[in-house]
């Protein structure tokens, strides 16, 4: 397969892939982290609907623009534009190597997620770090309505995560893996496994906490547009949030 077909048939890909239905630093203190999480409760109460989340976990129509950045306070209004701006100028640094249709379809899938954490992470070597993460990932293009895909995806985060908790990836890595746990709850709900929807609720709502102490106000709003999601990847009846039986 030529280069040329191979490039059309990944912005193909892109425009389809929607959901089925350096140094380590310190953690911060206490204070500090209280602090960051009563700065982030108006960004994750700001209801995006569902449009930051569609921007950065798919590429398929009712992304973030510029005209919806309007009801936005100010200073969340300024971090979304300076991520729409990343956002159009990417320029992607993972290497390809595809050659197959089903190789050019994951890769698609890298570059999306590779763009989303460019534009979403605003720091020196942001580049490098993503491109790096993305081409190690046991990314799917596919997880064909089963749990074990966005699982094995989420659990490389985590161990990634594990080994640097002061990454310069870790808030990327709490609304990926919060995102992965959620699809993957969805997945085991289709199942009927309520042990695998036990322990995938408990991850997503570790990491979605986790996501919402962030200081950077992206990234609350983020996690609050993806849980507000009805679903991610299957269509359910019940939300990761709410499940917790015998609690």
């Amino acid at each position: 397969m030529n280069a040329a077909r191979m490039a059309t048939i990944a912005a193909l890909v892109l425009g389809l892939a929607v959901p089925l239905a350096g140094a380590r630093r310190q953690a911060p203190s206490t204070a500090a982290a209280s602090g960051a999480t009563a700065q982030s409760a108006p960004a994750a109460a700001l209801d995006l609907q569902g449009k930051l989340y569609k921007s950065v976990f798919s590429a398929g129509v009712g992304a973030l623009t510029q005209s919806d950045l309007a009801a936005a306070p100010a200073a969340l209004r300024d971090r979304l534009a300076r991520y729409l701006a990343r956002r159009s100028s990417f320029k992607s640094s993972y290497k390809a190597a595809a050659d197959s249709f089903e190789a050019v379809r994951i890769e698609a899938k890298r570059r999306m997620i590779e763009q989303s954490i460019v534009a979403l992470i605003d720091s020196a070597g942001i580049e490098r770090l993503a491109a790096d993460y993305v081409a190690a990932a046991p990314i799917q293009y596919e997880w064909k309505g089963m749990h074990d895909g966005p699982l094995e995806e989420a659990n490389q985060a985590e161990a990634l995560l594990a080994k640097d908790p002061s990454s310069p990836l870790a808030a990327w890595f709490y609304v990926f893996i919060a995102h992965r746990q959620r699809a993957a709850f969805e997945a085991y709900e289709v199942e009927k496994n309520a042990d695998g929807m036990k322990a995938a609720a408990r991850k997503y709502r570790v990491f979605a906490d986790r996501a919402r102490t962030v200081a950077d106000p992206i990234f609350p709003a983020l996690i609050g547009d993806l849980d507000r999601q009805p679903f991610v990847y299957l269509k359910t009846s019940t939300h990761p949030r709410d499940y917790n039986p015998g609690a």
